[in-house]
């Protein structure tokens, strides 16, 4: 058996010594949340007779994901067979989704009974359901929509408009503190989704 020892190498400026780049600012440019999705930028600060002199091309791509989190029961309204019909529903928000499942349990061991995906969302502000329609209390509403399917047919939630479908999601919280996280949460996504991926999102429509 044998050991190879290696010398300790000690720095010539001292143990405290700090090197120095060589290296110079020829260009530079500033990238914002405004750059996302343009592939030409010009060099600001360029040196005279520098050959760098001109634009630069980059290719930036931005995708969103987001922290926020949150679960709990909910009750949804649904169309059943042309009837409506509120069901409680253990709900879970992470990503840009809500997805909810019958029993928390089920949240480990099944596929979701359904998704609500926020990227489809028009609302410009989730709030509370207009009482005129919604007289369940601690409900905000929630309007999503999507291409339309050749097997789509107006609902209790949704309608057909155009190329899209359009629905209503409603949901209660068990108290009105419950609601007002939620709202919270959800408003933080379609802020950041907005903000930072602009073009896979919806735009939001009606009322500010």
């Amino acid at each position: 058996k044998s050991t190879l020892l290696t010398p300790a190498m000690a720095s010539p400026g001292g143990p405290n010594a700090i090197r120095s780049t060589n290296f110079t600012l020829v260009g530079s440019h500033k990238l914002s949340l405004s750059s996302v999705g343009n592939a030409r930028f010009a060099l600001d600060k360029v040196p005279f007779l520098s050959p760098l002199e001109g634009h630069i091309y980059l290719k930036l791509k931005c995708q969103v994901d987001s922290s926020v989190e949150e679960k709990g029961f909910l009750t949804m309204f649904e169309d059943v067979s042309g009837f409506g019909a509120w069901h409680r529903r253990w709900c879970v928000l992470s990503g840009n989704c809500i997805s909810y499942w019958t029993y928390p349990d089920d949240e480990k061991r099944k596929h979701p009974l359904g998704r609500i995906n926020l990227a489809n969302c028009t609302n410009h502000r989730i709030e509370p359901a207009n009482r005129e329609f919604c007289a369940r209390p601690n409900t905000f509403e929630l309007i999503t929509v999507r291409p339309q399917r050749e097997d789509d047919r107006e609902t209790l939630v949704s309608q057909c408009r155009d190329t899209l479908c359009v629905t209503k999601n409603w949901l209660s919280a068990d108290t009105k503190e419950e609601r007002n996280i939620w709202m919270q949460k959800l408003n933080q996504v379609l802020v950041d989704l907005r903000m930072w991926q602009p073009d896979a999102c919806y735009k939001p429509i009606g009322k500010l």
